[in-house]
């Protein structure tokens, strides 16, 4: 059966068919990527107990939340890319090698982030150093 995306003209029939859409790319990551199911859970799991035993603050909280949401995105975009480019060739091609290594440093970045973000917190707090009430003046 063909895919076929709903009229534009109909603005809630292509509303609720983006919705879809973008509810079964989710669930096939949450499927299918080991990073979904091997690597964030470990983040997640870990940056709470470092939270945890280091007592975050709210912000500090809310900071990792929006870097493992970028995270998440980025992964979600190298899985794309490496879903398109298998489809376009399945020999070996540098090229192809090539992007899908690039594709991957993005989310490599982003899990630096997320370490980076919670180890200087952890440290800050280990310190004594309250870097977030320097963002208030006295």
């Amino acid at each position: 059966m063909e895919y076929k995306k709903p009229s534009k003209k109909n603005l809630f029939r292509h509303l609720r068919q983006n919705v879809v859409d973008s509810h079964n790319g989710l669930r096939i990551m949450i499927e299918e990527s080991s990073t979904f199911q091997r690597i964030y859970p470990l983040m997640l799991g870990g940056g709470l107990l470092l939270g945890l035993f280091c007592d975050f603050v709210a912000l500090e909280y809310a900071i990792l939340a929006g870097v493992f949401i970028v995270d998440v995105i980025t992964e979600t975009m190298n899985s794309a890319v490496e879903e398109l480019c298998d489809r376009v060739t399945k020999e070996r091609d540098d090229y192809i090698k090539r992007t899908k290594d690039i594709a991957s440093a993005a989310v490599y970045i982003a899990h630096l982030s997320y370490i980076a973000a919670a180890v200087f917190f952890a440290v800050s707090h280990l310190t004594g150093f309250d870097w977030w009430a320097k963002l208030i003046p006295v």
